[in-house]
């Protein structure tokens, strides 16, 4: 007994040295611990501006994108909407650097290697993920859009609602667009929100944003922006009566429905709206 007590003693302080190495190895940050991971932190004038362009094909959508930060090392969008019941998506990584602005077609379905294609109908909402790497840092900036034809939607997030002054009103989305085309002076209280159409047609219709402190409202019009009228401000519910012409912009895309074909298409954006202090 007297051999064995002094082994144990030994055995016991071999085991408990052994466990504070291993807690003392564990406590050590790991690299992928020191990289910072920001998510909708960047300040709004620095964002990069984003917008979702329906098609009149109706089998595609254009991926509208300007002012990514020049140090910008990586660029990720991922893409998700809802078609019916079902959850669709995709990837899209740009290879930087890229002359701005940038346009890219995204297809609304799968096309196998032998050309034949199959599209999502009954669209109805979707969300944005943009990843973008710079300065040691990953951001992050996430959104929501809705596809409007002819009734009342509201974004996922209840940042934003749009009722149509007619059911001709279709074959629109609205989209929160994340960035801004050029910045503003004022502090933004809300998040920038915008139109798109396949035409230049006049957007009639009634937007409820979401925002508590809101002073005045900014209308991006192609070129500079306006104030646009607040109709009403109750309960932090900024209510915009709309009826503009949207701006436009001219650029190829490919069709990756058609066998890589190359057209040359108008992407109608209205907005960005943004309420201010």
């Amino acid at each position: 007994m007297k051999k064995i007590l002094p082994l144990l003693i030994i055995l016991i302080f071999a085991i408990t040295l052994s466990a504070c190495g291993k807690k003392k190895e564990k406590d050590q940050p790991s690299q992928s611990a020191n990289t910072k991971l920001l998510i909708n932190a960047l300040e709004i004038n620095t964002r990069p501006f984003i917008a979702m362009i329906p098609h009149s094909s109706g089998r595609l959508l254009s991926l509208y994108l300007n002012n990514i930060p020049e140090q910008a090392k990586s660029s990720t969008l991922d893409i998700e909407y809802l078609a019916g019941n079902l959850l669709k998506g995709g990837r899209i990584s740009l290879n930087l650097p890229v002359d701005t602005p940038y346009i890219q077609a995204f297809l609304l379905g799968s096309c196998s290697a032998g050309g034949k294609c199959s599209f999502d109908k009954d669209l109805i909402s979707g969300t944005l993920k943009h990843r973008i790497e710079f300065d040691g840092e990953t951001h992050i900036l996430k959104s929501n859009y809705v596809f409007i034809n002819g009734e009342e939607v509201s974004t996922s997030d209840t940042k934003a609602s749009f009722a149509p002054a007619s059911l001709k009103q279709t074959n629109l989305i609205l989209i929160d667009s994340q960035g801004l085309p050029m910045p503003i002076e004022a502090e933004a209280v809300s998040s920038p929100f915008i139109i798109t159409s396949v035409t230049d047609d006049t957007i009639k219709g009634t937007l409820t944003l979401r925002a508590k402190e809101a002073v005045k409202a900014l209308l991006y019009n192609g070129s500079s922006y306006e104030e646009l009228p607040i109709k009403s401000n109750q309960d932090g519910l900024v209510t915009l009566v709309i009826n503009h012409t949207p701006w436009q912009k001219t650029a190829q895309i490919i069709r990756d429905d058609e066998q890589g074909k190359t057209e040359e298409v108008t992407v109608h954006i209205l907005g960005p709206i943004i309420l201010t202090k």
